[in-house]
């Protein structure tokens, strides 16, 4: 996506639309330093994230994110520093405390639309399915995990794959779909190669279990700067309109696309980068 967002007259855009990248490693992950000690929290992480960008000399800027990086994202909107215009997530913190209530057994379920319960049935599932068992894991023991994946890399790419977010993959056996198995080793090489594995899941134990789909853990109310957000069919979460407006205050833009799974920019990035520019077009 680097090329659609830097040289969006090369694809199917206009140079108003381009964009400087920053696109920092969480800390703990590939080329960043392994932090030493706790408190790398999201909201630290916000923190550092405004700091490099006015480092870099930028006074005006936006951010995105998905999976950790929106979580990261929607702190730094909480934080809403100076510079910062506008967030687009396309992990939005977005279930309702009525539903994350329901879903957890404490409370009823609340009436819904017919698209609501729709997503509701789904997250039921999803939680039941076990498929959410190495967020749980990371959360509770990472360090015991880590041991393992950094020893064996079989063990580290298995971990990988018990990731939701690769569930429709078809690792080149789709023509339509070109990704390969070599890009899915590529990223998982990187873990391997820089020693990350273990650093990278303490983020997990740091967050205390927070669900980064929980419009209350999030505390996405506090968030005051304009909001986007793109779903993605292939998500685990696909939150309705509504439930977005309920969760975002300053929710700005909404858009549901056609194709596209948890890990979009890697997935659909033509499409991906087109929903950014669409996204922050409004706050030149």
């Amino acid at each position: 996506m680097i090329g659609p967002l830097t040289d969006p007259t090369a694809h199917g855009g206009t140079a108003r639309d381009a964009f400087d990248l920053v696109i920092p490693s969480l800390p703990g992950y590939g080329f960043s330093g392994r932090p030493q000690g706790p408190g790398w929290n999201p909201d630290r992480i916000a923190h550092a994230w405004d700091e490099l960008m006015k480092r870099l000399g930028y006074t005006s800027y936006v951010a995105q994110g998905g999976d950790w990086g929106a979580v990261v994202t929607e702190a730094m909107g909480r934080q809403a520093p100076a510079g910062l215009r506008g967030i687009h997530v396309n992990l939005a913190a977005a279930v309702p405390p009525d539903v994350e209530a329901a879903l957890a057994g404490a409370g009823p379920v609340p009436d819904m639309t017919e698209q609501e319960r729709s997503v509701f049935d789904a997250l039921a599932a999803y939680r039941k399915s076990g498929n959410s068992g190495y967020f749980a894991a990371l959360t509770a023991r990472p360090q015991a995990v880590g041991y393992g994946i950094t020893d064996s890399p079989a063990g580290l790419a298995a971990f990988f794959l018990w990731h939701p977010g690769f569930a429709q993959w078809t690792y080149g056996d789709d023509p339509a779909d070109p990704k390969t198995k070599d890009e899915v080793l590529d990223d998982i090489t990187l873990y391997w190669l820089t020693s990350t594995a273990a650093s990278s899941g303490r983020l997990y134990w740091e967050n205390r279990g927070a669900s980064p789909t929980s419009a209350t853990a999030m505390k996405t109310a506090q968030i005051s700067v304009p909001v986007g957000v793109t779903v993605f069919p292939d998500d685990v979460y696909r939150p309705p309109q509504t439930w977005a407006r309920r969760a975002y205050p300053t929710l700005a833009y909404f858009h549901e696309v056609g194709k596209g799974g948890h890990f979009a920019a890697w997935e659909q990035p033509d499409l991906f980068s087109a929903e950014i520019r669409a996204a922050f077009r409004s706050l030149r």
